[in-house]
C-alpha cells in the first residue's frame, strides 16, 4: 500500500518553513528521488561532464605550452568545438530532464504518496521534458536577446562617455536581475498548472510581486547550500590543477602529478560536475515550496480545493442518503 504524503505542499510559510520543507521533503523521499534522476537524468548528465572534464583537461594542456613559450594552434583550438558542441547539448539535455523530473515527482508525491517508481515518474517525464526544453530554449533567447541589447546599449554610451555607461550599466544590471527572478517559478507553474508560456510568465511575475526579496533570498540561500555541497568534490581536481600549474611556471620545484594523480582528479571532476547537476534539487524543491506559499497566500488555492473537495464529499452524502 502506497503511503499518504505527509508534506502539505499549499500552506504558507515564512522563510524558516520552507527550508525546512525544503529539507525534509528531500529527507522523506531522497531514496526514490535521487534514483528517478539519476536512472533517467543521469546518462545525459555524465556524458556530458565526462566531455566537460575533456576540455579542461585540453585547456590545462594549452596553459602548459604556452607556459613553455609554444603558442597553440588552430589544430590544437578545433579540438575544443566537438567536446564543446557536445558537453553543451547533453548537459542541456540532462539539465531539462532533471527539472522535469523533479517535478514531475512532486506532482506523484502530492497524488499518491512516498512509494513512487522510476516507472511512473518516467510516464510524466515523456510528456513534460518536452515542453519544459522548449520553454527553456525560448527563455534562453530571450534572455540572450536582452543581454546583447543592454550590452550594445552600454557600448554606445561608452562610445560617448565612459560615465554615461556607468551610470547606465547599474541601474541595466539591478534590472536585469530584478526581471529575472520571476523566472525561477516559471518551470514548476508550467509543470504543474499546464498552461501556456504567456499565462506562465504572468502567474510568475504576479506571485513574486511584493515577494521579490523573500523568493531572492531563499534561491540565494538554497543556492549557496548547493554550491558548497558540490564544490566538496571539487578539492581533489583544483588541488591538482595547482600543481600542474605550479610544475609549468617553476618545473624545478614542484613534482609532475603522477597519473594516479591525473585518474583522481578526473573522477573528482566527472562527479563534482555530476553532483552539482543532482544537487540542484535543493533550490528546485525550495522555489516549489515558494509557489506553493505565494499561490496560498495571494489565491488561496489549496483553501479553494478543499472547499470543492468539502462540498463535493457532502454532496455525495447526501445522494446516498437520499437513494
Amino acid at each position: 500500500m502506497q503511503g499518504r504524503p505527509t508534506i502539505e505542499y499549499h500552506r504558507t510559510r515564512d522563510f524558516g518553513k520552507k527550508l525546512n520543507a525544503t529539507i525534509e521533503f528531500i529527507k522523506e523521499n531522497f531514496k526514490p528521488l535521487f534514483k528517478a534522476m539519476a536512472y533517467i537524468a543521469g546518462p545525459p548528465i555524465i556524458l556530458g561532464s565526462i566531455l566537460l572534464s575533456q576540455i579542461f583537461d585540453r585547456f590545462i594542456n594549452f596553459t602548459t605550452l604556452a607556459g613553455a613559450g609554444i603558442n597553440p594552434g588552430f589544430s590544437e583550438l578545433a579540438e575544443f568545438i566537438l567536446p564543446g558542441i557536445g558537453a553543451i547539448l547533453f548537459l542541456l539535455l540532462g539539465g531539462t530532464a532533471l527539472l522535469a523530473v523533479i517535478y514531475d515527482y512532486m506532482i506523484l508525491y502530492e497524488k499518491q504518496g512516498k512509494e513512487i517508481s522510476v516507472n511512473e515518474v518516467w510516464q510524466l517525464t515523456k510528456t513534460s521534458f518536452w515542453q519544459v526544453l522548449g520553454r527553456m530554449l525560448l527563455l534562453t533567447l530571450l534572455g540572450l536577446v536582452a543581454y546583447i541589447g543592454l550590452v550594445f546599449v552600454i557600448g554606445l554610451s561608452a562610445a560617448a562617455s565612459p560615465a554615461l555607461a556607468f551610470l547606465l550599466g547599474i541601474p541595466a544590471f539591478i534590472g536585469f536581475i530584478y526581471l529575472i527572478i520571476p523566472i525561477y517559478l516559471f518551470f514548476i507553474i508550467a509543470v504543474y498548472e499546464r498552461v501556456d508560456i504567456g499565462t506562465t510568465l504572468g502567474i510568475s511575475y504576479k506571485l513574486v510581486r511584493g515577494k521579490w526579496w523573500s523568493t531572492f533570498g531563499l534561491i540565494f540561500v538554497t543556492g549557496l547550500i548547493q554550491g558548497v555541497i558540490s564544490s566538496i568534490f571539487f578539492i581533489p581536481w583544483y588541488v591538482i590543477f595547482i600543481l600542474k600549474t605550479l610544475h609549468t611556471t617553476e618545473p624545478g620545484s614542484f613534482m609532475e602529478p603522477s597519473a594516479t594523480m591525473e585518474v583522481i582528479g578526473t573522477i573528482s571532476f566527472l562527479l563534482y560536475s555530476a553532483m552539482r547537476y543532482l544537487l540542484f534539487c535543493i533550490p528546485l524543491i525550495a522555489v516549489a515550496f515558494q509557489y506553493y506559499n505565494l499561490a496560498e497566500l495571494k489565491e488561496s488555492k489549496g483553501l479553494m480545493a478543499k472547499i470543492d473537495a468539502f462540498g463535493s464529499t457532502s454532496h455525495t452524502a447526501d445522494e446516498e442518503e437520499h437513494y
